[in-house]
């Protein structure tokens, strides 16, 4: 997107930039964040459990939302122009799943809105893997039944490779 951050206050972050304020209408505050290259934004939830509204610019997304208690979580995939609510209560983290593209996106929300992002900061970014070819001796689905017999095998080492 040309012109990425016209009259509003840029900020950089790690992963991303946003641009605060690029319009307002009344109360309501319009923001753009651009995500670079399988990078994401850093999840929050909002102090008074405001509804916010999302839409993509450029770009597919990934959205990952939860109530506070995680008893719910959602990945929401999203395509250029869909729009997406998160509503009261939910968190948002925007995640850009491409490998070459930036991704933009657009949101308003009421601009008394507080961010929270503590229930995230000590969340380590997530490792990304890959699965290792199945060993042998996990082919006849044996461990599903005894789990106990097959624990050498069912470790993240042992199943997966680092991306």
């Amino acid at each position: 997107m040309e012109n990425f951050c016209q009259i509003g206050k840029i900020e950089h972050k790690e992963g991303y930039d946003v641009c605060r304020g690029e319009a307002q209408q009344g109360e309501l505050r319009y923001d753009l964040t651009k995500i670079f290259p399988n990078r994401q934004t850093a999840g929050h939830y909002h102090v008074g459990n405001e509804p916010e509204i999302y839409e993509v610019q450029s770009g597919e997304a990934k959205f990952l939302t939860q109530n506070r208690d995680a008893s719910q979580t959602y990945i929401i995939e999203a395509k250029e122009k869909d729009k997406v609510i998160f509503p009261p209560g939910f968190s948002m983290r925007t995640i850009n799943p491409s490998s070459d593209k930036e991704l933009i996106v657009s949101n308003w929300e009421n601009d008394k809105t507080k961010n929270d992002y503590n229930a995230f900061k000590n969340i380590p970014e997530p490792m990304k893997l890959k699965p290792k070819k199945l060993p042998p001796e996990l082919e006849d689905l044996k461990f599903l039944s005894e789990p106990e017999k097959y624990k050498k095998f069912l470790t993240i080492k042992k199943l997966y490779d680092k991306i």
